[in-house]
């Protein structure tokens, strides 16, 4: 019996021995705490895209075809109603079906990001005046104008506070009795968007449409989509067919989601094939025929004016901008007059073809 509580009392001695050591062990684990959630980065969406969203225009897109930034006007076959369309080194330049009066972008040197804007030129007395500034058309860079044949709706590209991204699609109307033109309106989605968004162009003879856009390209690339103007504006309703399927058509996600029973889309692709295989007048073969140098012009024009608006900056420029200013000076003063050795050489061949002609 004694034996028996010697070993219930050593056992007893044992536990209580051991009771501390596992408490001090437990004390000295420090316990891992999991790390607090990450706070997941809320992005404000910009309310006019929303409320742009929300008014997404109805819109029958028929094609679609990437080209390269500098050389799409290719692909933009225009009825000579119409007028005719170019590009220079990135600039637009829009001329009227009468071939007097001419609207091309220009880069103001006067700005530090060189932004564009839009001047005026007319033929008068067998030469074009000299250009000045459209009035009318706010602040922000302005490129790629696209007169309406009713000679007062201008469509145009602006980047700058009422844009939602880079840029986006503008129209006015000139005001024949202010000389100026309307402010200008964002035409919305799915024309405009986050996106560079530069031409967009209405042939009302052929019934169709043309709009190029960077969206979704990469560097130095565009997608000029065709698509059938309508006749009068109509917005998708956001409660009948989904937001999300309402963001997928302003953005232009899938052109098919625009075809309908595909009839409609039928007929202009019809009309799309003949425009591309059409040949043009005997006016505009001539202006084709000689695009090279009226291109050469426009590239003239340009030049001169950047010139001139750069003297002016120089004039008002601080001392650390000056030598920066004249350096640009002197290099377009070269260039221009390469190029105008070049016109002149140009006009001598065209002269001399038409006299063995």
């Amino acid at each position: 019996m004694n034996r028996l509580l010697h070993h219930i009392a050593w056992g007893a001695f044992l536990l209580l021995m051991a009771l501390p050591a596992t408490g001090l062990a437990q004390r000295g684990k420090k316990k891992k705490q999991a790390p607090p959630p990450k706070k997941e980065e809320v992005v404000e969406e910009d309310p006019r895209i929303l409320q742009m969203m929300s008014a997404t225009q109805k819109v029958v897109f028929i094609d679609s075809i990437v080209a390269d930034a500098n050389s799409f006007m290719q692909y933009i076959p225009l009825s000579e109603e119409c007028g005719q369309l170019k590009q220079t080194g990135g600039l637009g330049m829009f001329t009227n079906e009468m071939g007097d009066h001419r609207l091309m972008a220009v880069k103001d040197n006067k700005q530090q990001q060189a932004e564009c804007r839009l001047m005026a030129s007319d033929f008068v007395g067998n030469e074009w005046s000299k250009p000045v500034a459209v009035k009318g058309l706010g602040k922000g860079s302005a490129n790629y104008p696209f007169m309406m044949p009713d000679g007062a709706t201008l469509y145009f590209a602006q980047k700058g506070e009422n844009s939602i991204g880079g840029y986006d699609i503008f129209v006015t109307r000139y005001d024949a009795a202010s000389g100026s033109f309307l402010r200008p309106e964002n035409i919305g989605m799915p024309f405009s968007s986050e996106a560079n968004d530069y031409l967009y162009v209405v042939d009302e003879t052929r019934r169709l449409g043309y709009f190029v856009t960077d969206r979704r390209q990469p560097k130095g690339k565009v997608c000029v989509y065709v698509f059938i103007p309508a006749q009068k504006r109509e917005s998708y309703d956001i409660e009948k067919t989904g937001e999300e399927k309402v963001r997928s058509l302003a953005a232009i996600s899938r052109i098919a989601d625009t075809w309908g029973n595909g009839q409609a889309r039928k007929e202009a692709l019809e009309r799309l094939a003949r425009a591309r295989t059409a040949k043009p007048s005997a006016a505009v073969a001539a202006t084709v025929g000689n695009s090279e140098l009226e291109t050469l012009r426009h590239q003239a024009e340009v030049l001169e004016k950047s010139l001139e608006l750069a003297r002016c900056y120089y004039a008002t420029a601080s001392e650390s901008e000056r030598q920066k200013v004249a350096h640009d000076i002197l290099k377009n003063e070269q260039e221009l007059e390469d190029l105008q050795l070049t016109i002149i050489q140009k006009e001598k061949e065209e002269r001399n073809k038409n006299f063995k002609e």
